[in-house]
């Protein structure tokens, strides 16, 4: 039988709901046990003839106590209330691990959520040619190798780098799952960003998020408006602790059937790790050039091995932008 990851994470809920549900009635009933407890070692203190018809309750406590505890007959007997202590001793024990059980439940729940998106997503991308919102993978490219356009198109790519800001010397780095997790939340967060720019194609390749725009003269009136979105959610993230780097790169292709190789190869620019800084590629840089109105110029920031075969050399230059006035633009 194949494997069902879903079918398997909707056991697991369904088994730590049984076991959630029955420490919580076990909670209750200590912690009742307990109150009850109290209650009548209070009332023994003053020798009231009516509790005997109680004693059914605390026999078999009564006796295990008593192996450990022995009343003098003189000083009063705490008995009842060890009994008491005990009761809630394992109440409380009860309780924190309701609690974990509880985020073992959710943490599972948001598993099999992201799964059935990730399910829904593959079943869109066999559907369609191109989806929006998929990765892109070869598959997609075998399904059409038609041109995107005539005119080339501008393509963009972004890697966020993610830290804990320590406010205090102990506080400590964040691990890796919750780099991930931060990740997911800020790539989520531009791309709902990105919704009115109306970006022809977008998705993850090796991680990185890449958008596509049909028209490459779209391009100075992105930047114009990436620009204060990245701002913005390094801004917004701070308030949580979290300050972030991002990566990013602009290029171009005219044709589908050169995404893929072209995503590639900026996700090897990206690895060079040149923060908030617009890596420009010397096909965009060409292209750019040809344009009748141009905001910016380009400078030439180094040449670089961006072959990912050691053996291989595929040095290229690589661009950054400038202002007639200013340095690079960075954010």
């Amino acid at each position: 039988m194949a494997y069902n990851k879903g079918e398997e994470l909707k056991k697991k809920i369904k088994s730590f709901s049984h076991i959630l549900i029955s420490v919580k009635i076990s909670k209750f009933v200590l912690f009742s046990y307990s109150f009850l407890s109290f209650l009548f070692w209070f009332l023994n203190c003053f020798e009231l003839d009516w509790l005997y018809l109680f004693n059914w309750l605390f026999i078999l406590p009564y006796k295990i106590v008593s192996m450990f505890y022995r009343h003098s007959g003189i000083s009063a007997d705490f008995s009842l209330a060890i009994i008491g202590i005990i009761s809630l001793s394992i109440g409380l024990i009860c309780e924190f691990m309701s609690n974990n059980f509880y985020q073992k439940i959710s943490d599972l729940q948001e598993e099999l959520e992201k799964y059935l998106e990730q399910k829904k997503n593959t079943k869109t991308r066999r559907a369609k040619p191109i989806p929006l919102g998929a990765d892109y993978t070869q598959e997609n490219e075998q399904h059409s190798s038609s041109m995107l356009d005539t005119n080339s198109v501008l393509i963009f790519s972004i890697h966020p780098h993610i830290h804990k800001i320590k406010n205090k010397p102990e506080d400590n780095e964040l691990t890796f799952q919750e780099v991930e997790d931060w990740k997911q939340r800020i790539n989520k967060q531009i791309l709902e960003s990105v919704k009115s720019s109306l970006p022809q194609q977008k998705g993850y390749y090796r991680k990185n998020l890449f958008l596509v725009y049909k028209n490459f003269n779209y391009v100075d009136d992105f930047i114009c408006y990436i620009n204060p979105t990245i701002s913005s959610i390094i801004s917004d993230f701070k308030q949580y602790g979290i300050d972030i780097k991002f990566n990013y790169v602009l290029s171009t292709v005219t044709m589908i059937s050169e995404i893929e190789k072209e995503l590639d190869l900026m996700d090897t620019i990206l690895s060079l790790n040149f923060v908030n800084t617009f890596i420009l590629t010397e096909k965009f840089k060409n292209i750019y050039e040809r344009r009748s109105s141009q905001k910016y110029t380009m400078i030439l920031k180094g040449e670089y091995n961006l072959s990912k075969n050691l053996s291989i050399s595929n040095v290229q230059p690589l661009f950054i932008f400038k202002e007639v006035s200013n340095q690079g633009v960075k954010i």
